[in-house]
């Protein structure tokens, strides 16, 4: 692939016994191609490919949801290419990205066979579970036996695991720059695309809710419209809160053993999560509101340092950790739990006073300086918020 001034390659690997998924069409990969032409603000030229005729409709109307949610990108045009229909897909099965994360979790224990799922869209049952191994290069099939917990978890609940590798994510820069608040969403549908051998629905987990919604690369009304005639993509759900995710995953003890919030790999061991950080303090935090606040009860955690007053030192730099803390607030408020309620008060504060920092960051992350040196300016940022007390990983 060609964007910018540079080349690059992008591959998707994953393991022999899940090969029939694979679909041969090449048009599989224009909602990541968009995307890409987006933030380089360059046209998509396709190479006279011939695509699905409705996947290409609704990709130009995400493409418009897209800038007109985040100002300073313009709408590529799609050219030299030829539209054509495509045969619906009425026989492939359901898939559902699991990171092991509260959003996939969640998704995964409602739309399984038999599963949670109350008054909401029925979509179910949930067959398959695609697990995305983020690595700049093909580490081979012993990576996926990192993964063998995730596998266990999602087979005790009754889905099949599909891990696949890829660079997508990390192969171009001012992508990767704009991966969460940008660009996931049609990187996560791409990968259902390439899977519409055998899947025809796929969900992606929500992560904010109606009312308290803000520009990001994954939402309610983006999300559907990476659709085409042999993939439907469905976002799930936003009318449920991170509280009341976890709230419904701290009924399930195979979920809480095996909670992925870090999404930090350790050689030979997988996923571990750090409990310092401002992911895992929220999370344990909410936990606590529901009881399972030790190692016997969430064992994903090391609850041996934790107190609710450490979640005062967390650096709530986005709208979207301040949303998520307020949600904490209020449950805490009904459960009567006035140290979570202490706790959180004190963190928004701290965020309110130390916004102006975040965007002092985001202007150097995004300048030509901070591009070159992203490594260490990170190592830097991270070294200070250590000496000030701030919650960060380890």
């Amino acid at each position: 692939m060609t964007a910018g001034d540079a080349e690059f390659s992008v591959f998707f690997a994953l393991p022999e016994a899940n090969a029939s998924f694979l679909s041969t069409a090449p048009y599989v990969i224009l909602p990541y191609a968009a995307m890409l032409a987006l933030v380089h603000g360059e046209d998509l030229n396709c190479g006279g490919m011939t695509a699905d005729s409705v996947l290409l409709r609704n990709m130009r109307c995400a493409l418009e949801e897209v800038v007109r949610a985040h100002s300073g990108f313009r709408v590529p045009q799609i050219v030299n290419l030829t539209e054509a229909p495509v045969v619906a897909n009425t026989s492939g099965q359901t898939g559902v990205f699991f990171s092991g994360g509260i959003d996939s979790f969640f998704s995964v224990l409602r739309h399984r066979k038999g599963g949670d799922a109350d008054g909401a869209q029925w979509i179910g049952p949930a067959t398959h579970a695609i697990h995305i191994y983020h690595t700049p290069e093909p580490v081979g099939i012993e990576a996926f036996e990192t993964l063998a917990p995730l596998a266990s978890a999602v087979d005790a609940l009754g889905l099949s695991f599909i891990p696949l590798q890829s660079n997508y994510m990390t192969a171009d820069r001012c992508l990767n720059d704009h991966w969460a608040d940008l660009a996931h969403g049609a990187g996560l549908a791409t990968v259902l695309h390439l899977l519409s051998g055998g899947l025809r629905q796929g969900l992606i987990g929500s992560t904010h809710t109606w009312g308290a919604l803000v520009p990001w690369g994954s939402g309610p009304i983006s999300d559907p419209l990476w659709s085409g005639r042999r993939m439907q993509v469905i976002h799930d759900d936003a009318a449920y809160d991170r509280v009341e995710k976890t709230e419904l995953i701290s009924q399930h003890p195979e979920a809480l053993a095996n909670l992925n919030v870090c999404d930090t790999r350790v050689d030979g061991k997988g996923y571990v999560n750090c409990s310092v950080c401002p992911k895992c303090l929220r999370t344990m935090l909410t936990l606590d509101l529901f009881g399972k606040n030790e190692r016997r009860t969430a064992p994903a955690f090391d609850w041996s340092n934790y107190r609710p007053a450490a979640f005062a030192r967390v650096f709530l730099r986005t709208e979207n950790d301040t949303t998520f803390a307020f949600a904490i607030r209020d449950r805490a408020q009904t459960a009567d739990r006035p140290d979570i309620v202490l706790a959180c008060d004190a963190a928004l504060r701290r965020g309110r006073f130390l916004r102006p920092i975040a965007r002092i960051e985001d202007f150097v992350k995004n300048s030509r300086i901070g591009r070159r040196y992203r490594r260490r300016l990170v190592e830097w940022r991270r070294s200070i918020y250590n000496r000030l007390g701030f919650a960060t990983r380890s």
